[in-house]
């Protein structure tokens, strides 16, 4: 099971497997313990890791088993258990990081410290639980009597020490825990490495020279900024606890005359902000990642609502060609049909004259006779609009400029001024429907209203160097400039459904006293 699983596994029971747990951390307690030296106190970054990530309600085992560790520790080293001295070094640190850590992350467990705010509280948490509980050491453990200066310092050292405990320990837990130090890759090391050789370097330079501290210490500890920015909090948390392994060894050795006091205060500014700038690298990354991954998701809905648009465009298509067809078929039968029938009638009213020798009768064949004109006229207007004869016989620019369209805007007492350029009557059939059909749209709704006075057509057709047309369409409608009230400004449905049939684009463009349908479209 993941080592997280099991620190957050909150459910009742399992008091087994946390008295494992208990085991595990109060052994390992020990083993810091004695680790310890002057340097650091590794023992408060376990305490400080564990409190951070184990749920609330499991805090007794935690404590149970620090207590428990302390408590061994002093029967080895012969002190006793039942004292104030106990319960000021042993049991109120333990309750005061506690009671710090609740405050700051509540009871539930703490997330990853992927984010500068949560690298923040982390870091807060373990510096106010250190200095809480530095008086409290000083007070037990210091007996011999200091002045008000030499008492701080006193304080200041405890707490310096939890502090470096935290640092060097803390966050590389709560990494393992997390499952984020998995094997590391080669420019990680070598970076790693690059940062150790110059911190060597320069500590040696300082035991030679230790006049040149001031100066120089702080460029032993700044390459870890370098492992955060580059490696993320995890790789910061890394080489913090590597470069204070070092450290301690050369203080041990004797190969660092450095104040331990002034190692601790730098390491301890320098890797807590090594650890704030991975976190905000580690966010930065994330967000990347996360950016990348909803562009990919978005490039794949443009590629599908793409391949949906292209497949409305060919049904579009389809439907309009058999609109077309269907009006075609129409016009025919209805020729056909209505129109031989009409052209008898109007051949039997004609021969009906020869026996009528009535004034009466006479002007009844006649009105009989000008009514089937009538019904001609009006048959021949509809024949026109569905599918004029002149579109396929003439061509799209004589089946505008002299067809059903001009009579149409005639009769309704509306200018009509259409312009043509370059080769319009050498459109395929498609684009040629496409082009007189958008016009006939724009001529009804110029008949429709009755503000309408002039409809201009600039019809323009651009022959493409690797083949087809560029077709562009200009349909300016203009209103009286005494019209009261203008009609809104929207597209016309029908025109829309010709240029969604065509992959081109149409777009309304308001005048001064009008609007202006513009359609442009490719033909083949």
């Amino acid at each position: 099971m993941h080592p997280l699983g099991l620190l957050q596994d909150t459910p009742p029971g399992r008091n087994a497997v946390w008295a494992g747990i208990a085991l595990l951390s109060m052994l390992v307690w020990l083993g810091l313990e004695q680790l310890s030296a002057q340097l650091w106190f590794l023992p408060a970054g376990l305490r400080l890791a564990l409190l951070w990530l184990v749920p609330t309600r499991r805090w007794g085992w935690l404590g149970a088993a620090e207590i428990a560790a302390q408590a061994t520790k002093s029967m080895v080293l012969g002190y006793p258990l039942f004292s104030m001295t106990f319960v000021g070094v042993c049991i109120a640190p333990w309750v005061i990081y506690a009671a710090v850590v609740f405050v700051a992350r509540g009871p539930q467990p703490g997330l990853a410290l992927d984010t500068p705010t949560r690298m923040l509280g982390f870091l807060l948490a373990g510096l106010v639980g250190a200095a809480g509980v530095s008086p409290l050491l000083w007070m037990f453990l210091v007996t011999v009597p200091m002045n008000a200066v030499d008492s701080l310092a006193s304080m200041f050292a405890f707490m310096y020490g939890d502090m470096i405990g935290q640092l060097v320990l803390a966050p590389v837990l709560v990494a393992l825990a997390h499952g984020r130090m998995k094997p590391r890759r080669l420019a990680f090391w070598r970076d790693m490495g690059v940062v150790l050789v110059g911190a060597v370097g320069i500590f040696l330079l300082l035991q030679a020279y230790d006049d040149l501290a001031m100066y120089v210490l702080l460029l032993a500890f700044a390459p870890l900024f370098f492992l955060g920015f580059r490696h993320g909090w995890e790789g910061a948390a890394l080489g913090t606890l590597v470069l204070g392994a070092v450290i301690q060894a050369l203080v041990q050795g004797g190969l660092l005359s450095v104040s331990v006091t002034m190692l601790q205060l730098v390491l301890a500014v320098v890797g807590a902000g090594a650890l704030v700038l991975g976190a905000a690298s580690t966010a930065l990354r994330h967000s990347h990642e996360v950016l990348a991954q909803r562009h990919q998701e978005l490039a794949t809905k443009n590629d599908e609502l793409g391949a949906l648009a292209e497949e409305l465009r060919h049904v579009t298509q389809r439907l309009v060609r058999i609109e077309e067809q269907g009006q075609r078929e129409l016009a025919s039968e209805l020729d056909y049909e209505l129109g031989h029938a009409i052209h008898a009638l109007g051949t039997r009213i004609s021969l009906a004259f020869r026996d009528v020798r009535d004034e009466q009768g006479t002007r009844f064949l006649e009105s009989l006779r000008e009514q089937v004109r009538e019904i001609q006229d009006s048959l021949r207007r509809a024949l026109r609009q569905l599918r004029p004869p002149m579109l396929d016989s003439h061509g799209l620019r004589h089946a505008i400029d002299n067809g059903p369209l001009r009579e149409m805007l005639e009769d309704g007492n509306i200018v009509f001024e259409p312009r043509f350029t370059g080769p319009v009557d050498q459109l395929d059939d498609d684009a040629r429907t496409a082009a007189y059909r958008i016009c006939q749209a724009a001529v009804r709704e110029a008949v429709r209203l009755d503000t309408v006075r002039r409809v201009a057509l600039d019809l323009e057709v651009t022959p493409r160097e690797g083949g087809g047309q560029a077709v562009s369409l200009n349909l300016d409608i203009e209103f009286s400039p005494y019209a009261r009230a203008l009609p809104p400004l929207q597209p016309l449905p029908a025109i829309f459904d010709r240029v969604l049939a065509e992959k081109g684009r149409y777009q309304l463009e308001p005048l001064v006293h009008g609007q202006r349908h513009a359609i442009r479209f490719d033909a083949t």
